[in-house]
């Protein structure tokens, strides 16, 4: 069965309408690994679908989202991010580009609760944040000028606004 059909069926189990709006926008989550906003979804299908608004896409999204049918992915900024795989999987997020990347290691499924002093705990994803393969070569940039610019201050040198040194 595929993922679409699956996605169906999960619809029509939780008591929800089969809806045009709701496939097309489940498609384009399980087709673009990039965790999109609501707003890059509704960009990428208001093409397929001009009638759609923005309020629809959100409003479906939290539908989705609030049956389990889809994830939220909140990362390092105020966006929030969608998952159409609700597979159990994590996620490393780039603090300098913001991507996502899922992370499929069963060793991070079975983990012990800590202690709950009362809190009954139903489920946990664990996010790691660092420094994408892309981002890597200008983060050393950036550090690289940064040093050399604290070099320079630190041994009084100043730039004039000419970008001309001056001791």
């Amino acid at each position: 069965m595929s993922k679409l059909d699956t996605f169906i069926n999960a619809i029509r189990k939780k008591g929800l309408n089969v809806t045009y709006q709701r496939i097309l926008i489940y498609k384009h989550l399980i087709a673009n690994e990039s965790h999109p906003t609501a707003d890059e979804i509704y960009q990428n299908i208001k093409t397929e679908y001009p009638s759609i608004s923005l309020a629809t896409v959100y409003k479906t999204l939290e539908t989705l989202e609030g049956h389990n049918l889809i994830t939220k992915v909140n990362s390092l900024h105020d966006l929030a991010r969608f998952d159409g795989d609700t597979s159990p999987h994590h996620h490393m997020i780039c603090k300098g580009c913001k991507k996502i990347v899922d992370v499929y290691d069963s060793r991070f499924n079975d983990l012990p609760f800590p202690a709950s002093n009362g809190f009954k705990v139903k489920s946990y994803r664990i996010q790691f944040e660092g420094t994408c393969e892309s981002c890597i070569p200008k983060r050393s940039r950036r550090k690289q000028n940064k040093e050399n610019n604290d070099a320079k201050t630190f041994s009084g040198e100043e730039v004039n606004s000419r970008n001309q040194y001056s001791i």
